[in-house]
Formats: structure tokens, C-alpha cells, sequence
């Protein structure tokens, strides 16, 4: 109960983050414990509202390198020490040099689907060879960032491994609320992907209905599933492992696994939505669309103290 309560104010915390896709822009500085940040049930305001939103957003469409995405995103806001700033950003450097091929492979996804929205049809045999490339180079990045893991257990005091390990299951929790197979119902607020597209695209109730229909039909008929207690069995390994006083990230047996059972049900998820949302919508409809996967494909993060 204490780690549910934990992890819900770290969510909190990481919704200060801004993570826009065409350069991503994060606070210089921001809370390195729990207790920094305000309680869980705190009411959250517009901006928070706001950042959330771009985070899920974020999540629902970059999925390469699974846990190790989410490790090394967490280190914007870690907030650790003058002394031990250097070490440690030039790790994380280090690990986002190690994600490049998985993130360049999801870029070529991004870019395809959206040459498919701009033409109105999808080519899904051209996309899924693109995606196959994404799970493929993300089950090899936990081998080729253990040597990283170590030197970063080395590198932080045991508040700040605690805190990480919080942030890594913050953005774990997030992405797969972002992540379900379904798409809720209403067009409000919370209304999911599907709500958010409907306002930006200006789509109708109809639209939406019969985009909603086809993604369901389409999710049914997929042949992968994302075991999310796959996902928290790893989670509790690596976080049971790196709060300890000795670490050696080759030991974690389910890492390669569960970083490329998040990129293939995430880009899986990806593409199967804008599959079902392409033929109902407009030409006008179609280049906007198109404009944003483009922009995803294409973001570039802002490297930012830790």
C-alpha cells in the first residue's frame, strides 16, 4: 500500500514534465523525493492536467527500448547532486546513444504510417517489417546498457536508487494506462486517444464511432498481448536489485524479454489505431494526422539536468 501511495506521487511529480514531440523541453530542476512534491489526492491543476496528457501522448507513441526508455527518461528529473551531476548525465547520454538503433527503427514506423494516413491507405506488410525492427533492437538493449545500469547503481546514493526505481514505475504505470487495447467511450477529457484525435481533428461522433469499432475489431484479431505481469515481475526484480547495496544489471534475467514485449505491443497498439482511423477520416483530416506522426517520428529530446 505505502509503494502504491509512493508511486502515485511520483506520478504527480512526473507530470511537471514536457515531453512535446519536435523538441521536448523539461524543468531545469524538480523534486528528488517524494516528500517534495504534493500528497497523492492533491486536486491537480491545469498545468499538470496538461503535462500528463503530453506524457501519455508520448507514451502511446514511442515504445522503443521498454524499461530502458523509461530509466533513462527518469533521470531528468532525479535531481541529484552538484557533484554527481557530470557522472551521471554522461550516462544517461550514454544510454540514449545505446537506444538510438530502436529509436531510429520506430521512426521509420512513425514515418510509414504517416505516409499511409497522408495516401489514405496503410500499407500494414510494410509497417509491421518496420515494427519487427523496433522489437527486434529493443530486446538487445538491456545486454547493451547493463554495464550503464551498473556504473549508474554506482553513481547515486540509496535515496536517490529509490527514487529512480519510483520514477521507472511511474512511467511504467502511465504507459500502460496510455496502452490498453481498448479505447474508452466517452469524448471528454479522459476519453483516451481516440477523444484526444476527435479535438484535434475536429472528427465527428460518427468518426469516432466507426474508428472505435474497427480498432476493437482489429485488437481482437491480433495475435500478440501485452502481459503486464510479465512487465511488474521485471519491475520488481530491478527494483529490488538496484536499492541494494550491490548490483550487477546482467543477473536481471527477464530485461531483454520485457523491453521487447512493450515495443511490440505498443507499436502493435500504434499502428492497429491509426489503421482504423485513416478511412473515416477527410483529406484535411489526413494531412493533419499525417503533420503529427511526422512530428513524433521526428522529435528530438532536449538533454536536461538530472
Amino acid at each position: 500500500m505505502a509503494r502504491r501511495r509512493r508511486v502515485g506521487i511520483v506520478v504527480s511529480a512526473l507530470m511537471v514534465l514536457s515531453v512535446a514531440c519536435g523538441g521536448a523541453t523539461h524543468p531545469a530542476t524538480a523534486p528528488s523525493t517524494a516528500s517534495d512534491v504534493a500528497p497523492a489526492g492533491t486536486t491537480p491543476t491545469d498545468a499538470e492536467d496538461s503535462s500528463m496528457a503530453e506524457l501519455k501522448d508520448h507514451h502511446r507513441h514511442h515504445h522503443h527500448g521498454g524499461f530502458a526508455m523509461f530509466i533513462a527518461m527518469s533521470l531528468d528529473t532525479l535531481g541529484v547532486s552538484p557533484e554527481r551531476e557530470a557522472a551521471v548525465t554522461k550516462i544517461q547520454q550514454d544510454m540514449f546513444a545505446k537506444l538510438q538503433p530502436a529509436h531510429d527503427a520506430e521512426k521509420k514506423v512513425l514515418s510509414t504510417l504517416a505516409d499511409g494516413v497522408a495516401a489514405g491507405r496503410i500499407d500494414r506488410a510494410k509497417v509491421e517489417a518496420a515494427a519487427t525492427q523496433v522489437s527486434t533492437a529493443s530486446a538487445g538493449v538491456h545486454d547493451a546498457i547493463a554495464d550503464l545500469l551498473n556504473q549508474l547503481h554506482a553513481a547515486l546514493t540509496l535515496p536517490q536508487r529509490v527514487a529512480l526505481v519510483d520514477k521507472v514505475e511511474a512511467h511504467f504505470h502511465v504507459w500502460q494506462e496510455a496502452n490498453s487495447d481498448g479505447e474508452p467511450g466517452d469524448q471528454g477529457g479522459h476519453g483516451g486517444q481516440l477523444a484526444k484525435l476527435a479535438t484535434e481533428l475536429g472528427m465527428s461522433a460518427d468518426q469516432v464511432e466507426k474508428a472505435r469499432a474497427s480498432f476493437k475489431s482489429s485488437m481482437a484479431a491480433a495475435s500478440t498481448r501485452y502481459d503486464a505481469g510479465e512487465g511488474e515481475t521485471h519491475l520488481k526484480e530491478f527494483g529490488s536489485a538496484f536499492i541494494g547495496d550491490t548490483f550487477d544489471a546482467k543477473t536481471l534475467a527477464g530485461g531483454a524479454a520485457a523491453n521487447a514485449h512493450i515495443a511490440t505491443w505498443g507499436t502493435t497498439r500504434t499502428v492497429r489505431l491509426y489503421e482504423a482511423v485513416t478511412p473515416v477520416l477527410t483529406v484535411a483530416q489526413r494531412t493533419a494526422l499525417a503533420d503529427m506522426l511526422r512530428r513524433h517520428a521526428n522529435y528530438k529530446r532536449t538533454q536536461q539536468a538530472t
